[in-house]
C-alpha cells in the first residue's frame, strides 16, 4: 500500500469527522455526548490463521473508543457515531492495523403512522483471515478495505400497530486495496420489504424479501463474480413474556451467477435468534443462520454457511459477571465437492465492574476450521486481559 493512498484515506477520514461532528453540534445540547473505550492486552498462537506449521504467536495491545453525539430537534433523532480500532503488535509489527467506523444518521416521525431513517457510513477496516475460505500463505498483514454506504428506511405502521410496512434501499462500494485481493472489489444495490401482522399482543407474524445486486470489477484473468441474490422469507416474533422472545424465519433463497460456468446456490434459507431469561441474573441466546456467501477464492463463486451459536451470561454478583459462548459453522463449497469446512468456536470470560463507569476482565477464546483440504486447518487460541470505561 502506497504513502498517498494512507495519506488520502486519512484526509478523507478527517473530513467525514468534521463533518459528523460539526453536524451533530445543533443537537448535542439536547442529547449530549457519550463515549465508551475499550482495551484488551492479547496473546495469540496463530495471529493469522495458518496451518500449525506456518502459525505465528504474538503478543498486542487493542484500544477501541466509540464516540456517539446524539440529538432532538422536535420528533426528529439524529446521530453522529464513530468507532475505531487501533492494534499494536508487540513483534509483527506489519499486522498492526487501524480500524475506523462512522456512521451519521437521521430518524423522521413524519405522522403518527409514517417515520423514516437515513444512514451514510464510511469504514476503513481490516479482514480477519478466519472468516474467509482462502488459504492465506507467507502473508504479513490482514487484508484491508474501504466500504461507503447509504441507506434508508420507510416505515408505516407503528411497532405497536396491528400491521407494519418497513421499505428499506442501500447502495455500498466496497474496494480492496492489499494481498491481492481486488478482484473482490464490489458494488451492492440492496432492496428489501417486510410485512409484519399482530396477532397477540406480543407477537407478530412476518413476511419478508430482500434482494441484492452485486457488481464486480476484477482485473484481466480474474473471473466476473456478478451476481444477484434473493431472499424469501417468513416468520414470526414474539416477546410471549420478560423471560422469553425472539425472531425466527425461515424461506428460500437463490443466488444466480451472470457467468454460466459459476454454479448458483438456491435453496432452504433461516434465521433464528431467541433469549431466554430464566431470571433477573441469567441471559440465554440461541442462534442459527443457513445463507450463501460469495467465496474470497478467485477461481470460485460462492459456498453455503450453516451457523448454531449458543451463549450464557450469568451474573455471580451485582458486580462480577460471567460469560460464555459456543459456535458452530459448516461451509459446503459448492464449486467443489471435495472440500467442506467445519468451524467451531468457544469463549469463556469473567468481568468486573471496580466503578460505574470502569469494568476489568479477562478471556479465552479458540477457533478451529476443519477441512477436508488439509492445508485449510488451523486452530488459533488466545488469552486476553480487557478493560472498558463508559463516560456520558
Amino acid at each position: 500500500m502506497n504513502k498517498l493512498n494512507k495519506n488520502n484515506r486519512r484526509k478523507k477520514i478527517a473530513l467525514i469527522l468534521v463533518a459528523s461532528f460539526a453536524s451533530s453540534q445543533v443537537m448535542a445540547q439536547e442529547a449530549g455526548f457519550y463515549a465508551v473505550v475499550d482495551s484488551r492486552l492479547s496473546y495469540e498462537d496463530n495471529i493469522l490463521r495458518e496451518s500449525d506449521a506456518n502459525a505465528d504467536s504474538d503478543g498486542s495491545v487493542v484500544v477501541a473508543p466509540e464516540l456517539t453525539i446524539a440529538g432532538i430537534l422536535g420528533k426528529q433523532r439524529f446521530s453522529a457515531v464513530y468507532k475505531g480500532e487501533y492494534a499494536k503488535y508487540f513483534d509483527f509489527s506489519d499486522v498492526n492495523y487501524t480500524d475506523h467506523d462512522i456512521r451519521l444518521r437521521a430518524d423522521f416521525d413524519h405522522s403518527n403512522r409514517l417515520t423514516s431513517r437515513f444512514d451514510v457510513q464510511y469504514q476503513d477496516k481490516h479482514e480477519d483471515f478466519g472468516d474467509l475460505n482462502t488459504v492465506f500463505v507467507n502473508l504479513n498483514e490482514f487484508n484491508h478495505y474501504t466500504d461507503e454506504g447509504l441507506s434508508g428506511r420507510l416505515i408505516y405502521g407503528r411497532q405497536d400497530s396491528f400491521g407494519q410496512l418497513v421499505l428499506r434501499l442501500a447502495r455500498n462500494n466496497r474496494d480492496y486495496d492489499n494481498n491481492n485481493q481486488e478482484f473482490r472489489s464490489y458494488e451492492r444495490d440492496l432492496a428489501s420489504l417486510a410485512f409484519y401482522y399482530r396477532i397477540a399482543p406480543r407477537t407478530r407474524l412476518l413476511a419478508e424479501m430482500v434482494y441484492q445486486d452485486y457488481g464486480y470489477n476484477p482485473q484481466t484473468s480474474f473471473l466476473d463474480l456478478d451476481n444477484k441474490y434473493k431472499v424469501y422469507q417468513a416468520g414470526v416474533e414474539w416477546a410471549f413474556t420478560n423471560q422469553l422472545e425472539g425472531t425466527v424465519k425461515v424461506g428460500y433463497q437463490d443466488r444466480n451467477y451472470s457467468l454460466d460456468t459459476l454454479r448458483d446456490i438456491n435453496g432452504l434459507a433461516y434465521e433464528a435468534s431467541i433469549d431466554y431469561t430464566p431470571n433477573t441474573y441469567t441471559t440465554i441466546n440461541l442462534a442459527a443462520r443457513r445463507e450463501s456467501i460469495d467465496s474470497s477464492l478467485e477461481t470460485a463463486g460462492g459456498f453455503l454457511r450453516t451457523s448454531y451459536g449458543a451463549g450464557v451470561e450469568h451474573s455471580l454478583t451485582e458486580l462480577t459477571q460471567l460469560e460464555a459462548q459456543l459456535t458452530y459453522a459448516k461451509d459446503e463449497l459448492v464449486f467443489s465437492s471435495n472440500r467442506q469446512d467445519k468451524r467451531i468456536g468457544a469463549k469463556l470470560g469473567v468481568t468486573y465492574s471496580l466503578l460505574t463507569w470502569v469494568e476489568v476482565g479477562a478471556n479465552y477464546s479458540y477457533e478451529e476450521r476443519n477441512s477436508t483440504l488439509d492445508t485449510a486447518d488451523y486452530k488459533a487460541n488466545s488469552i486476553n486481559l480487557t478493560a472498558k470505561l463508559s463516560f456520558n
